[in-house]
C-alpha cells in the first residue's frame, strides 16, 4: 500500500490540476483588466465629449446646468477618475500581456515592416500636434474655435449671465454691495417671493438650493433693487469686504503664498493666522482643498488671513 503523496500519478495530477487553476485564474485576470481598460476608454469618450460642449463654468453654475442629474463638477471628476483607472489598468494590462507584445515588436523590428519610418512618422505628426496646439495652428485650433462657439451657444440671452463670474458663491450681503443692490428690500422682495434663508450672509446658491432654485432666479427676484446711497468706505477691512472684493474671483485655486504676496500680507504672518485659528497649513497649500478638510470656505480663509483676529463666526 502506497502513500498518497509518494504515489507518482497521484502528484502528477495534483500538480497538473495546480497548473491548469494557475492558468485559469491569469486568464480570468488578464479578461478582467481587459473589460476595465474597454469601459474606462468608453467612459473617457462620453465624459471627454460632455466637458466639450458643457458651458462656461459661470454658467453652469449660475443656471445648475446639468445632464443625466450630473453637473459639470461632477462629470470633471468621473473624467479625472476614469483618465487614472485606464492609464493604471492600461499598465497592469500591457504586464499581463508582455510576452506577445515583445514577440510582436521583435517580430517587426526582425522586418516584416520598416519599424523606423513609421516610428519617425509617429513621432513628428505627435510633434506637429503638439506645436500647432500651443500655437493655435490650423486645423488643431479648429478644435478650439468649435469648442468656444458651442460653449458660447449656451447663452441666448443676456439673462443667462450672472452679474459677475461665480456670484452664486458669495453671500446675499456681498452680492448687494457689489452690485449696488438695496439689501433690505432684497431680503423683503425674496421674502414676499415665499423664499426661505437664514440671513444675508447666506449665499446665493445655498439660498437657492433650499428653495429648490437656480441662483438665476434668486437674482431675477432682486435685481432691479438698486440704491441710490453710495457705499461707505472704511478704513478697516471687514469680512463683508472681502467677501465684496473676492467673492468668486476663484481664489480657491490660489495659494497662500500666492494671496499673501497679491494682498501684501507678510508669508509667515498669513499662515500665524491660520494655525490660531485651528487651520495648519503651508505656503503652496491651495485655499480650495485646505478649506474642504476643515469644513470651511475659500472666502473664510482668507478673512483669516487678511483679518486679524478674525473668527468665522464674526459677522
Amino acid at each position: 500500500m502506497f502513500h498518497p503523496y509518494l504515489d507518482v500519478e497521484y502528484f502528477c495530477t495534483q500538480t497538473d490540476t495546480s497548473r491548469d487553476n494557475m492558468i485559469k485564474n491569469r486568464q480570468s485576470m488578464r479578461s478582467f483588466i481587459a473589460f476595465l481598460v474597454t469601459w474606462s476608454f468608453i467612459i473617457l469618450t462620453v465624459t471627454g465629449i460632455i466637458l466639450y460642449i458643457v458651458p462656461q463654468g459661470r454658467i453652469a453654475y449660475w443656471i445648475n446646468w446639468n445632464l443625466f442629474a450630473l453637473d459639470k463638477t461632477q462629470w470633471g471628476e468621473l473624467h479625472m477618475i476614469f483618465g487614472g483607472l485606464f492609464i493604471g489598468t492600461g499598465i497592469w494590462h500591457l504586464y499581463y500581456n508582455w510576452k506577445p507584445f515583445k514577440k510582436y515588436l521583435s517580430e517587426k523590428v526582425s522586418g516584416h515592416i520598416k519599424i523606423k519610418r513609421e516610428l519617425v512618422t509617429s513621432l513628428l505628426l505627435t510633434f506637429v500636434i503638439i506645436s500647432a496646439s500651443i500655437l493655435r495652428l490650423p486645423p488643431v485650433s479648429w478644435v478650439f474655435d468649435l469648442n468656444g462657439y458651442i460653449k458660447d451657444s449656451w447663452i441666448t440671452s443676456p439673462a443667462l449671465e450672472p452679474p459677475f463670474g461665480h456670484a452664486e458663491e458669495v453671500s446675499l450681503a456681498a452680492l448687494a454691495r457689489r452690485t449696488g443692490l438695496d439689501l433690505k428690500r432684497a431680503e423683503t422682495a425674496l421674502q414676499q417671493n415665499s423664499i426661505t434663508f437664514n440671513g444675508a450672509k447666506d449665499t446665493i446658491k445655498q439660498i437657492a438650493t433650499a428653495n429648490n432654485k437656480t441662483p438665476k432666479e434668486i437674482w431675477q427676484l432682486i435685481q432691479h433693487l438698486k440704491t441710490s446711497a453710495q457705499p461707505q468706505q472704511s478704513e478697516t477691512l471687514t469680512p463683508l469686504d472681502v467677501e465684496t472684493q473676492h467673492g468668486g474671483s476663484g481664489i480657491g485655486k490660489k495659494t497662500i503664498k500666492g494671496i499673501a504676496e497679491q494682498s501684501g500680507v507678510d508669508l509667515s504672518l498669513a499662515l500665524e493666522r491660520l494655525k490660531a485659528a485651528g487651520i495648519e497649513g503651508s505656503a503652496e497649500d491651495k485655499l480650495k482643498p485646505l478649506a474642504e478638510i476643515h469644513n470651511q470656505t475659500p472666502i473664510e480663509l482668507l478673512k483669516i488671513i487678511l483679518i486679524s483676529d478674525y473668527k468665522p463666526d464674526d459677522q
